[in-house]
């Protein structure tokens, strides 16, 4: 791997943690320890982290941490495509939930054009971004807002899941493996993907092709759980015929469908 890509997914670790440390990004990027601090000391002169001891900390200003920010995000464009793409599986009169994250954003960015749209959503961006389009009826679940996601999670946002019933769940994660599965940042994240599935008639995975291969820290369950797969065109061979095996649908660009023939 190039210290470009190194430092764009270094930069992406901190931006949605905050905090990292040496042993971690290691086994994430597959080098050595001394590699990572290397990195880390190139950063740190950007003023973009501080180090710490074992790792480093992402330098925040004021206006950064606030709550309507978007943090700056190396891999944005990938992103923006991933979510124009997942517009085109929504149709007018769709009632879907899209759960919290970046890429859910983008998508939610590209829906402006829908008629009749229902959108249930545990992300506060997401509500903000829909609420100015007539056409659309935007559900804001309840629960304890999570200042660094936007997102609301808790017991409380998976029992008012539990009163409706979606065609379409959109859901993010952050790792796609072939021996751990879909895998995300957090535990609360797993649990509301988890139960925003069992609401849904179909189930729409949306990934940023540089995830393909990694391992977040929370299990959501097996790739063959979402029935569509939305993510970049440059992913392994491997991975699309596993994708394909599983009879999962893999849409990678604007103007193509992959898919069995």
């Amino acid at each position: 791997m190039f210290a470009l890509e190194r430092v764009k997914i270094i930069k992406k670790y901190l931006i949605e943690n905050h905090k990292a440390e040496v042993a971690t990004l290691s086994d994430l990027l597959n080098v050595t320890e001394v590699t990572i601090r290397r990195d880390l000391e190139k950063l740190e002169r950007e003023e973009f982290l501080k180090r710490i001891h074992g790792g480093a900390i992402l330098i925040e200003t004021e206006e950064e941490s606030s709550i309507l920010k978007v943090p700056e995000d190396p891999f944005l464009e990938d992103k923006q495509e991933i979510g124009q793409i997942a517009s085109l599986l929504v149709e007018d009169n769709d009632v879907i939930m899209i759960t919290q994250g970046p890429t859910s954003l983008q998508l939610a960015r590209n829906l402006g054009g829908k008629k009749n749209l229902t959108v249930l959503t545990n992300d506060l961006m997401i509500s903000l971004e829909l609420s100015s389009h007539r056409d659309i009826k935007v559900i804001l679940l309840g629960g304890d807002l999570e200042h660094q996601s936007k997102g609301v999670y808790g017991n409380y946002t998976i029992n008012s899941l539990k009163n409706f019933f979606v065609s379409k769940t959109f859901f993010e994660v952050e790792g796609i493996n072939l021996n751990s599965g879909l895998t995300v940042s957090s535990i609360e994240k797993a649990n509301l993907i988890q139960e925003a599935v069992k609401i849904s008639r179909e189930s729409i995975c949306l990934c940023s092709g540089e995830n393909f291969g990694n391992i977040a820290f929370y299990p959501v369950g097996r790739i063959g759980m979402a029935s569509k797969l939305v993510t970049n065109p440059a992913i392994s061979d491997e991975y699309k015929s596993f994708i394909y095996e599983e009879d999962i649908q893999l849409f990678t660009s604007i103007h193509m469908y992959e898919g069995h023939a």
